[in-house]
């Protein structure tokens, strides 16, 4: 059997149930099998990436002051009111064929990828050109069809908003291109509008592009946040009161204006009606429930409770039903991310929408949490520690909307449910599983019984030395927040293994150089001395 062969096998040992999916994963990672494994588990982009999150997105600045500089010249003048999308589709593709404009396409790919990028933002530029072509073919049910379109839809366009919207870079650009970015989004909708009233729920856009343009807290949304709305218009819309998002009134929060602009126009457009209509299909799954309410979730905070709660009121109690009456065979389903996900979205929905529901759905994530690491289903308990990462990372933070439990009530989950004793018993010989544990271990730290350590420290016995160098990677995590009680039981059990062997002592100096890095120094330094005493 070659390693293709031996990877596929190991791949389809551990649970992962689709063979494409696994060779598309190999392919990937040069049938690196622990890339492979990330990949499938939803720690790279792949076959199943998961939904943009705002706590992964990752500071970037790589606009060198030419290239800020030439999109700041060449900014296209832009009125005070931005013209509706209609606007721009009935000037510019009027009487034009329906194809897509793959010299725009590859001008725009080689731009948005390279390591000093250029985005254009102007309507008549390649990204607009690509939009408007992207919304036409949607709309006549032939954008599948054109390999370049969905290339655009797949690839380019995502990563063109994640720069727009997420660099760091944002903070120095004109005014001029701040607009350009709005009137992107604008067109934007439009492709999302076009692509709800087709009959598959375009996942991945509403996932990764939608939930970021909505996110009040990206770059672009902080620089544009003292933007005021047009209240007036919508209120001329929607009629006085009715219009689906309003900036907060008589408080010190910021208005973002443009945000609130852009919902309305997603609701003018039918974006609304159009998601609360895919909500009635009976086979609607965990993942697509997901991608349509994690953009709402996101803007929760500016959606005006009057006129949404009653609309969106059966959405919610149709997600919560599907988490609660899921079957053990579901969460061995391959997209098993998407139930944690939903769960996140109707989180953020009841924080600011119906807060007396914030403790039950609090309850029920990590209860699905618990049975995903109860089962052996290996991306199940992947999925469940990514989970417990994401809670652990939102306490520690405490980044505003995203938190709802504090640590206090995660360590108190985690010690009740003998998390870790739990985790410690799964794949601890996989590199990516016990970096997931690393998380657990260190936010733990005083709370670990001496009898957990015991335990950690004994699985090493009759290991390989690669799962004994993970073990030992989970050791040195956890001394970062030992009180002095747990570090001198740690080293007595140090000190106990010291005489075994020549390699065995070599391993527990990598051992101690790993704590010392890792743990306080004045600790670890006094404890050194203890190893001199055996040599």
């Amino acid at each position: 059997m070659d390693t293709d062969d031996e990877n596929i096998t190991t791949l389809l040992s551990m649970g992962f149930p689709d063979i494409s999916d696994i060779k598309h994963a190999l392919r990937m990672a040069k049938n690196d099998l622990n890339e492979a494994v990330a990949i499938l588990t939803n720690d790279r982009p792949g076959p199943s990436s998961s939904s943009y999150d705002p706590m992964d997105v990752q500071d970037m600045d790589v606009l060198d002051r030419n290239t800020s500089s030439s999109m700041s010249t060449a900014a296209a003048a832009v009125s005070t009111c931005a013209p509706s999308s209609q606007e721009v589709v009935g000037s510019e593709l009027s009487g034009t064929t329906i194809e897509f404009p793959t010299t725009n396409f590859y001008e725009l790919q080689d731009r948005v990828f390279a390591e000093s990028w250029s985005i254009p933002y102007k309507k008549d530029e390649s990204l607009g050109k690509c939009l408007l072509a992207a919304t036409r073919l949607t709309e006549e049910g032939l954008c599948e069809a054109d390999e370049n379109c969905r290339k655009f839809l797949e690839h380019c366009m995502p990563e063109a908003f994640k720069k727009l919207l997420t660099s760091i870079a944002v903070r120095r650009w004109c005014p001029e291109i701040q607009e350009g970015i709005f009137n992107m989004l604008d067109l934007f909708l439009d492709l999302v509008v076009a692509s709800l009233k087709r009959d598959l729920i375009p996942e991945h856009m509403l996932r990764n592009v939608l939930t970021m343009a909505f996110d009040p807290e990206t770059e672009w949304g902080v620089k544009n946040k003292y933007r005021k709305s047009a209240a007036v218009h919508w209120d001329s819309v929607f009629a006085s009161g009715e219009a689906y998002a309003i900036s907060p009134v008589g408080t010190l929060k910021d208005s973002c204006g443009w945000l609130v602009d852009l919902i309305n126009r997603f609701a003018q457009k039918g974006g609304f009606d159009l998601m609360i209509e895919k909500f009635q299909s009976d086979d609607l799954s965990g993942s697509a429930m997901a991608s349509l309410l994690l953009p709402l979730g996101m803007c929760a905070e500016y959606l005006n409770k009057d006129k949404v709660c009653s609309i969106l009121s059966p959405c919610m109690d149709k997600a919560v039903a599907y988490v609660e009456n899921l079957k053990d065979e579901d969460l061995k389903k391959k997209h098993i991310w998407g139930i944690t996900n939903l769960l996140h979205a109707v989180k953020l929905m009841c924080v600011h929408l119906w807060p007396n529901n914030v403790e039950s759905v609090n309850s029920l994530l990590l209860n699905v949490i618990l049975r995903m690491l109860r089962t052996p289903h290996f991306s199940a308990r992947m999925n469940g520690l990514k989970e417990v990462d994401r809670l652990i990372d939102s306490a520690n933070n405490g980044k505003g909307i995203h938190v709802t439990m504090n640590a206090t009530r995660i360590q108190d989950w985690l010690a009740d449910n003998k998390v870790l004793t739990m985790v410690l018993e799964g794949n601890i010989d996989h590199v990516q599983y016990t970096d997931r544990i690393k998380a657990i271990v260190e936010f733990l730290g005083p709370r670990l019984s001496l009898d957990e350590l015991t335990k950690l420290w004994r699985m090493q016995e009759g290991q390989s030395n690669q799962v004994v160098d993970n073990i030992y990677s989970l050791i040195a995590a956890a001394s970062t927040r030992l009180d002095t009680h747990q570090f001198d039981h740690l080293f007595s059990l140090i000190q106990k293994s010291w005489g075994e062997n020549e390699r065995i002592q070599g391993m527990l100096l990598s051992l101690i150089g790993k704590i010392g890095r890792e743990a306080w120094p004045g600790k670890t330094s006094t404890k050194k001395n203890l190893t001199k005493t055996k040599t």
